[in-house]
């Protein structure tokens, strides 16, 4: 018995530090403190594909009115390991460019906690009037991924990336009091 503890010690021990906690999940929170690693695109490459890597993102939101009368809601910045796929798994510039599309996805989910945050009175709110906000936000960020690709030429244009990839870095310091709340 010992020696099959041990065994399995030295095993964990030589385990990259990604396989651990969320390696199993088959999303993945934003979280400012953990990047994506190619291990995260576990999708086949779509074969009629143009494109060198796919991340699927999206935001998850719930909102909704307490028996209180207090509006609560929880939104965050999904990835999808089970859809997001590369035929590049050596490129460090194709891996940061599709982390900048998460970090945009973080960025809209943050706009939305801001808008959620600042409404008058949600409760009062028709539902219709909320979902209509809500899918503004999503119109917005799928915009913004399209002139993200056209601008970087899918991270092509080094020069472009790097602009990009200030520009998301500075807008998610702006809304730094609107990250998601661990529990």
């Amino acid at each position: 018995m010992k020696y099959i503890l041990y065994i399995l010690a030295t095993f964990l021990q030589a385990v990259p530090q990604e396989y651990y906690s969320d390696n199993c999940l088959p999303e993945l929170d934003w979280c400012e403190e953990r990047k994506l690693f190619w291990t995260d695109f576990r999708a086949r490459p779509d074969a009629h594909s143009l494109y060198s890597a796919v991340s699927a993102t999206y935001i998850e939101e719930k909102h909704g009115c307490s028996e209180a009368g207090v509006f609560e809601y929880d939104v965050k910045a999904v990835f999808v390991k089970n859809e997001s796929w590369s035929v590049d798994m050596d490129s460090e510039a194709l891996l940061k460019h599709e982390q900048t599309h998460f970090d945009l996805t973080e960025y809209f989910a943050r706009k939305l906690r801001l808008r959620f945050r600042a409404l008058n009175n949600p409760c009062a709110m028709s539902e219709e009037a909320i979902l209509s906000m809500v899918d503004s936000i999503y119109v917005e960020l799928e915009m913004t991924h399209h002139l993200y690709d056209q601008y970087t030429v899918h991270g092509l244009n080094k020069e472009n990336q790097r602009l990009w990839d200030d520009i998301v870095m500075l807008s998610l310091q702006e809304l730094n009091d609107y990250t998601c709340q661990k529990e």
